[in-house]
């Protein structure tokens, strides 16, 4: 005989609805699980993402020293928030796609996307001191460029899920 099934209810498993609908099961937990169970596409992302910044920094070196700002200093700070960038998005579009868990999961994720991806644009920024107008306008030109490409490559992720669903 066995015993019967205790159904968890709160915060962290959901609730019943008047229904009486069973809650969605919780899921394992923490940024090593999240990681892990990254796909063969999530992985290729976070290295594509590397390879990216790399030929960036490699654009960008001419023009950073004419400024103040140390090109290898930039390319050190962009090669090493690659990774979690690309990690961070592969796993926020995971989380949000996957309509057993709550969007709330995906929000620290979210949360190191962008300070990932602020991160090289505020040493250029703290770096140059003073950069002359149209300089400083590129770089915020070229920042709200890729953060509008990246947010709505994450928003298009999210959907193709919900729309094939």
């Amino acid at each position: 005989m066995t015993a019967p099934t205790q159904r968890r209810v709160g915060p962290d498993h959901g609730s019943a609805d008047d229904s009486g609908a069973a809650a969605p099961t919780p899921h394992p937990s923490g940024w090593r699980h999240d990681i892990r169970s990254l796909g063969l596409f999530g992985r290729s992302w976070a290295v594509g993402i590397i390879v990216f910044s790399a030929a960036r920094a490699l654009v960008a070196w001419p023009t950073l020293g004419r400024y103040g700002v140390d090109p290898w200093t930039f390319l050190a700070i962009d090669l090493l928030t690659a990774p979690p960038y690309g990690i961070g998005q592969a796993v926020t579009v995971k989380i949000l796609r996957d309509r057993t868990r709550a969007p709330r999961d995906a929000l620290g994720w979210a949360a190191v996307v962008v300070a990932s991806f602020l991160a090289p644009y505020v040493y250029i920024f703290l770096a140059s001191g003073s950069m002359p107008g149209y300089a400083t306008a590129g770089v915020l030109v070229w920042m709200a460029l890729f953060g509008a490409l990246a947010a709505l490559r994450i928003r298009s992720q999210v959907r193709s899920a919900t729309t094939s669903a």
